[in-house]
């Protein structure tokens, strides 16, 4: 739904601009005389925010809303609230949305997917569920939790790959400056005859870099964007989501945090009174791996035709025989949504295990790499000035 401004004169003749949503142009003006808002322009905002909320902005609203709630203040209020706390932030558009929406009578899920894409698929069909039940303040605080651990996760993994990251660019960055300036500057000293292997190869990849820096500036800028863009292509995300599950180092890390998300996930929409095989649509939503979502069809093909989740599962090849045992517990106990907190607890415990042994491999590992890039250079920048004689004869 598009933003629309409309200018009003206060008691003081000060003209003010404030902003509303509406259908179209013609909806806003019977919106504000049905209010009997004096206005003297009304035109369509540009740039209207068609982004998701990012993770710590969804934690704050469902935050606030639910302390809101709690304390006994009806939904519209609540908003009105949010709306006026994060009035002229890049937010604003969605809160004000929201508000408009349930203004106009229609429900807070329906509202929430009038946002453009504001809100993953997960959050509004627990909303929708926590209508029809009546326990949206519980729902609410069960958001919020799923949002919480999921950003806990997520700062373990930047904290726990940030240094090696760092190392990495720090070897390159150093890379580029040897053989973009100390090379160069010592090439004219060196004789092209004669000259030991390696030092011709580090001058020859000297020469390369400099004078294609622009290709290699533009190629290293670019290459997200194309990937990206790429990534838009069903068959080449297929492929690529199967080929990252296969590298030997991080295959099994990559698992174990799709699986804490999986769970996680599955776990706060069945909290939430949300058939199975409608989670499981949900939770496609918010993986990001083609070839995991096409292993959650596969499983949701074959629950259809009437067999039991973990049977399943167990046909697909990245779902581990420990969580198809958890599963056939749940089916005898009847406590699903125990078991499916109890495997992502467990699945979060392995990605914190494997962040740790990686981190205890990636850093020796990337320090004598860097080493071993500065002490190849060196010594084949020095190695032709070892041999006194071509070096004489060279100058």
């Amino acid at each position: 739904m598009p933003i629309y401004v409309y200018k009003e004169m206060d008691a003081g003749g000060a003209v003010l601009k404030k902003e509303l949503w509406a259908d179209s142009l013609e909806g806003a003006r019977e919106a504000l005389i049905k209010e009997e808002i004096w206005f003297t322009e009304v035109f369509l905002k540009k740039g209207t925010a068609k982004s998701p909320l990012n993770l710590e902005d969804k934690i704050l609203f469902f935050q606030d809303l639910y302390q809101l709630l709690h304390a006994g203040i009806v939904l519209f209020d609540a908003m009105d609230l949010i709306e006026q706390k994060f009035e002229g932030t890049k937010n604003a558009p969605i809160f004000l949305g929201i508000k408009e929406s349930l203004k106009r009578g229609k429900s807070f899920s329906q509202a929430m997917e009038e946002t453009n894409l504001a809100f993953d698929p997960v959050t509004i069909g627990m909303i929708r569920m926590a209508e029809t039940s009546g326990q949206i303040v519980s729902t609410i605080k069960e958001i919020l939790h799923m949002l919480k651990k999921k950003q806990a996760l997520k700062k373990q993994v930047i904290s726990a790959v940030s240094y090696p990251a760092f190392l990495l660019v720090l070897a390159l960055v150093i890379m580029v400056v040897l053989l973009c300036f100390l090379v160069p500057s010592l090439k004219d000293l060196f004789s092209e005859k004669n000259l030991p292997f390696l030092t011709r190869l580090i001058i020859q990849a000297s020469t390369i870099l400099t004078d294609n820096v622009g290709i290699f500036g533009f190629f290293f800028v670019g290459a997200p964007f194309v990937v990206r863009f790429f990534l838009r292509w069903e068959k080449i995300s297929f492929f690529l989501g199967e080929a990252i599950l296969k590298i030997p180092i991080v295959s099994s890390f990559l698992k174990e945090l799709m699986m804490a998300r999986f769970c996680r996930t599955l776990f706060a929409l069945i909290a939430a009174n949300v058939s199975l095989v409608e989670a499981l649509e949900l939770c496609k939503g918010v993986m990001e791996n083609r070839f995991f979502i096409q292993t959650i069809d596969r499983a949701l093909f074959l629950i259809q035709k009437g067999n039991p989740i973990s049977v399943s599962f167990k046909e697909c090849p990245l779902i581990s025989p420990l969580f198809c045992r958890m599963l056939e517990t749940a089916e005898k106990s009847g406590e699903l949504k125990t078991v499916l907190e109890q495997a992502g607890e467990l699945y979060e415990q392995s990605v914190e295990t494997s962040l740790k042994k990686m981190v205890g491999v990636l850093q020796p590992f990337l320090i004598i790499f860097i080493g071993l890039i500065v002490g190849l250079i060196m010594i084949g920048t020095l190695l032709p000035m070892t041999d006194i004689r071509s070096f004489m004869e060279a100058s």
